[in-house]
């Protein structure tokens, strides 16, 4: 899915809301507004965003996309959970970024071609199980690595 409308992150005022655009830091997020531009709807939390570039990102909470094509919208015909989402975004990311650039664009035609590989419980079905709990041990770890140098910065001080 595309936003319609012209969101565009100089004509709108500030406010709580994400706007996605193109971009490698912070989600995407170009500016936080308070409205769109009564075109362009709010997308749904819990889906996946593409853009121009092939920069994937979840998406936990509502937000507005730039207009223009630059930011793809994945939503989802299946129980999309944080865990999965994650994982999906890590394949996407890594498949995607190395492939497109100014010269050669990520748009939704092209999105339609793309094949990605992931873990299956048989030739047809995705393993959601094995994504979940991959991506849930993988933050258990990186939480504890976290605590550890939170501990590690509160005691130099």
């Amino acid at each position: 899915s595309l936003s319609r409308g012209d969101n565009q992150a100089k004509k709108l005022k500030e406010g709580k809301i994400p706007l996605v655009s193109s971009g490698k830091n912070n989600n995407g997020i170009c500016k936080y507004i308070k409205e769109g531009d009564g075109i362009g709807g709010l997308f749904d939390s819990n889906t996946i965003t593409i853009d121009m570039f092939g920069k994937t990102f979840y998406q936990p909470n509502p937000y507005y996309a730039v207009s223009h094509g630059r930011v793809n919208i994945l939503l989802p015909k299946f129980k999309l959970t944080t865990n999965i989402a994650l994982f999906l975004v890590a394949v996407f990311d890594a498949h995607f970024c190395k492939k497109y650039s100014f010269s050669g664009m990520c748009n939704q035609k092209e999105l339609t071609k793309e094949y990605v590989f992931l873990p299956s419980v048989n030739d047809t079905q995705p393993d959601w199980a094995y994504m979940e709990q991959y991506i849930k041990k993988r933050r258990k770890i990186v939480s504890s690595y976290l605590e550890l140098l939170n501990s590690y910065n509160n005691a130099s001080r």
